[in-house]
């Protein structure tokens, strides 16, 4: 840890009045590690404040670990405080709990006149989680987890979740803590049951859920492939992510390889042949490309051989 690292944690926790002004507030940038598995990294540029909870999954330190959001925040000069977690951790360690805690105690969120949390799954967890530090913030939550064995939250199995993280004691994901943000907006894929019951745990909050079918967990990366991610971003950022927007952007994956294969993808893994069939006909007949063709005449041989019948298609 550098010596500008050390002074900037030991100012955070340094609760003297006589310190007051030599405390992060008054930083224009700081990193360092809360522990060995959160990484802090702030830097101060305009008035609107990007807030993002990170996960790291591959073997890069968390130190050297670059935001995917760094050259959009310069562009938009935006001031950055990421949080970066080795893995899911839902960025509930006691570290990270106190950070937020110093925050709230002192000045630096109050210097920002917007502010937008951003995160998916456990790092959505952890946006709508320290959103409560900032009244009026407006929160961007990929496919984010509310909570594990908490009141309201779902049943999700897909995790093994650490006996010692509690997520109800402390800055918790319920609707009462969260009546203080400006917007919430919830991307999930409504086909995902798992990723589907936690969005709907906060159907009492100022909630606006936006569908993202066919794209998984992953939205984050289905968004990139698109290149729509950072458009959403701004969107959210400035308060403009409406609904009608968003699905008529999100219509663009009619004709996006990437999106095209994923959909395809996703079916083939559901053994799903008469959607399968439907969908590489559908994109054949729309694009007129001659392997989607030959695709589905390969699916609507096999399944005749069976004794299925593939819907004759409107567009004849």
């Amino acid at each position: 840890m550098t010596s500008m690292e050390q002074s900037a944690s030991e100012r955070l926790d340094d609760d003297e009045d006589e310190n007051d002004s030599m405390d992060i507030a008054s930083l224009g940038a700081f990193a360092y590690g809360l522990n060995d598995r959160h990484y802090i990294r702030f830097k101060r540029r305009g008035p609107a404040l990007l807030v993002s909870f990170e996960v790291e999954r591959g073997q890069t330190p968390l130190a050297d670990r670059a935001s995917r959001f760094d050259d959009l925040a310069s562009e938009m000069d935006w001031s950055t405080l990421i949080l970066v977690s080795k893995g899911d951790t839902w960025f509930r360690a006691p570290e990270v709990i106190t950070f937020f805690d110093a925050l709230v105690d002192g000045t630096l969120l109050d210097q920002f006149a917007d502010a937008l949390f951003y995160g998916q799954g456990s790092g959505g967890h952890g946006a709508l989680a320290y959103a409560l530090t900032t009244p009026g913030a407006r929160v961007l939550a990929l496919a984010p987890h509310v909570g594990f064995a908490m009141p309201g939250a779902p049943d999700d199995t897909r995790f093994a979740l650490p006996k010692d993280v509690n997520f109800a004691a402390r800055y918790g994901v319920t609707p009462a803590n969260l009546a203080g943000t400006r917007a919430i907006w919830l991307l999930h894929d409504p086909n995902n049951a798992a990723d589907r019951a936690h969005v709907t745990a906060l159907s009492a909050a100022p909630v606006q859920p936006l569908r993202c079918r066919n794209m998984g967990s992953d939205i984050e990366a289905g968004l990139a492939e698109l290149r729509l991610l950072e458009e959403m971003i701004v969107r959210a950022m400035e308060g403009d992510l409406r609904p009608s927007e968003f699905y008529r952007a999100l219509r663009v994956r009619r004709d996006e390889p990437a999106a095209l294969r994923r959909l395809i993808g996703r079916l083939i893994d559901a053994k799903r042949p008469v959607l399968e069939a439907l969908a590489v006909r559908n994109i054949a007949q729309r694009t007129g490309r001659h392997r989607f063709a030959k695709r589905f005449e390969q699916i609507e041989a096999d399944l005749r051989a069976k004794g299925i019948t593939i819907p004759v298609s409107r567009a004849r």
